[in-house]
């Protein structure tokens, strides 16, 4: 009698915890749900680039960059409903029948699936974009979000384990970082028009005419957006984990390489800039090792968030001034670089603060 009743006692615990808790999430749930990410990412930039490059032949929704992007999102969001159903049929609540983290992303599909819908209506009443209309159209921004939070939940995954344990090496942080290399990507996408860097032909080719304050205005603002988000990304990152080698350089260069393939009839007659992509991200790791950086070391942090951006942007104008020439003034050139540094070194004193002893060292 008394057997039954400890029986009785251990299933009801199980039960209460699986209404209050949430199941075992793990590494390799996810990387899949990254890898799937990236399925969505590709789905995305290939139909920027047919937006970019090929808008007038774009006359129906029913497009094969349109089949990648929402088989992606089909591909994600069916981990996600069969995960939550597989739980739910064990007793979980399905407010927490996803591994921590993850019910942002259902929420996510959900506001994706209906932005989709909403996005095949706008076509239908208003047609469709053309150059900047498209990453400023409210149907294209409400599948941003709900893009971006899909491919985040393996960083909020992550994010919760290290609250948990120690966290860190590309065995413990790779889905994190794809999912950060995601979320740049996402918002590099919908500012691809403030990217000087996948624009070289605009530095190269002198405007018509003699006031181009417009124009400066313009490639200054190309220059300190690029650097504000990279720099936030990075610095959010950093204040969590230490990053394994390479890291920097995979944020730089695959965030570099997608833009590029965005923007390819600014790039393709311009390949040098790639170069100033893959210095500046092996430059930002090598530095990330030699700082050391840590709660002790806010000297060195600041001075790395100063450096990434003007490295990357110093290297992009060096090299196409000793290869084709800028027509802009060695003035405004290296006054941008500087700006971009200050930017990044601005943006530390938001993500480490003075007095902060909550990011990780090594």
């Amino acid at each position: 009698m008394a057997t039954t009743h400890v029986k009785q006692d251990i299933q009801s615990t199980l039960v209460d915890e699986k209404t209050t808790s949430y199941p075992a999430g793990g590494r390799r749930f996810d990387l899949i749900v990254s890898l799937l990410s990236l399925w969505i990412l590709a789905g995305l930039y290939l139909d920027g680039s047919a937006h970019h490059h090929i808008p007038d032949l774009i006359e129906t929704f029913f497009t094969p960059w349109h089949a990648v992007l929402y088989s992606g999102f089909a591909a994600s969001s069916g981990l996600l409903l069969m995960t939550q159903w597989r739980n739910v049929s064990k007793g979980y609540r399905w407010t927490h029948s996803l591994p921590k983290g993850y019910m942002a992303s259902l929420a996510g599909a959900v506001i994706f699936m209906f932005s989709g819908g909403a996005d095949f209506l706008w076509h239908t009443a208003f047609g469709f974009e053309v150059g900047l209309e498209a990453l400023v159209s409210p149907s294209h921004l409400a599948l941003a979000v709900g893009g971006v939070l899909m491919i985040s939940g393996p960083l909020r995954a992550t994010l919760y384990r290290s609250t948990q344990q120690a966290v860190k090496g590309w065995h413990e942080l790779l889905p994190a970082v794809l999912s950060l290399l995601g979320i740049l990507s996402v918002l590099t996408f919908f500012n691809g028009d403030f990217a000087i860097i996948t624009y070289p032909n605009f530095m190269v080719i002198r405007p018509a005419g003699t006031d181009t304050f417009f124009y400066d205005i313009h490639a200054l603002a190309s220059v300190l957006i690029p650097s504000a988000l990279l720099m936030g990304v990075i610095l959010f990152a950093l204040r969590h984990w230490i990053l394994p080698p390479g890291s920097l350089t995979l944020l730089i260069v695959g965030n570099g390489l997608l833009m590029s393939w965005f923007h390819l009839k600014e790039v393709y007659l311009y390949p040098q800039i790639l170069i100033a992509m893959v210095l500046a991200g092996l430059a930002a790791d090598v530095l990330y090792r030699l700082l050391k950086l840590s709660t002790v070391r806010v000297q060195a942090l600041r001075l790395f968030a100063f450096a990434v951006p003007a490295m990357l942007f110093a290297l992009f104008f060096v090299i196409l001034i000793t290869t084709v020439g800028i027509w802009w003034s060695v003035h405004l050139w290296t006054g941008a670089v500087f700006l971009s540094g200050v930017l990044g070194l601005l943006l530390s004193f938001l993500t480490h603060p003075l007095g902060d002893s909550s990011a990780p060292s090594f």
